[in-house]
């Protein structure tokens, strides 16, 4: 698992990466919004940890770009009196808000619960790509079979009997018997 650090000062960095090296998270450490930015592109990362007060913004505009990036929830540690105001808008993003001071303890449950919520969004991601590409082969099987009743004048059921057993001869997936058949069809 890897995490985004990102604390202005050395000390902060060095707090946080001692935290998440003790749960075995590999960390990448910034000091600036801008760095942060650079290294969120070059690369996904499970999850995130922003100790606001960055020397270029506060850092909330960024842990909301982060995760939206990245698809992945993070923490931002805040002072109380902002954390209010914007804790809503980050919740919102899948970013849990701690206030100052933070406890190892705090900081421990809220990666957690960002594993455990990715782990989820992971599966369900999956699921829809799955769902997806089903769908996908779905729309191609009905063009073929309008193709074959059109040009070959087959009925519907005979369509769906020849793109089958096509299917089973050449041993793969309908949605691509149905491709080869608009290749066919649709070509001339």
């Amino acid at each position: 698992m890897d995490a985004l650090i990102v604390a202005s000062t050395p000390n902060r960095q060095h707090a946080l990466t001692d935290v998440l090296h003790h749960v075995k998270i590999n960390c990448v450490v910034c000091s600036t919004a801008a760095e942060a930015r650079r290294a969120s592109l070059c690369r996904p990362f499970d999850l995130f940890v922003i100790y606001s007060g960055l020397s270029d913004e506060h850092g909330n505009e960024l842990a909301m770009a982060i995760a939206d990036g990245n698809d992945c929830g993070g923490v931002f540690i805040d002072d109380y009196m902002r954390t209010e105001q914007i804790e809503s808008e980050l919740n919102d993003c899948g970013i849990i808000t701690l206030t100052r001071p933070v406890t190892k303890s705090a900081l421990l449950e809220a990666v957690k619960l960002i594993s455990v919520s990715n782990a989820r969004v992971r599966a369900l991601k999956a699921k829809n790509d799955e769902l997806t590409a089903k769908l996908e082969d779905m729309k191609y099987i009905s063009r073929a079979k309008i193709v074959l009743m059109r040009s070959l004048g087959y009925s519907e059921e005979q369509a769906h009997k020849y793109i089958e057993k096509k299917s089973m001869e050449m041993r793969v997936s309908r949605g691509k018997v149905a491709m080869d058949i608009l290749k066919t069809y649709e070509a001339i």
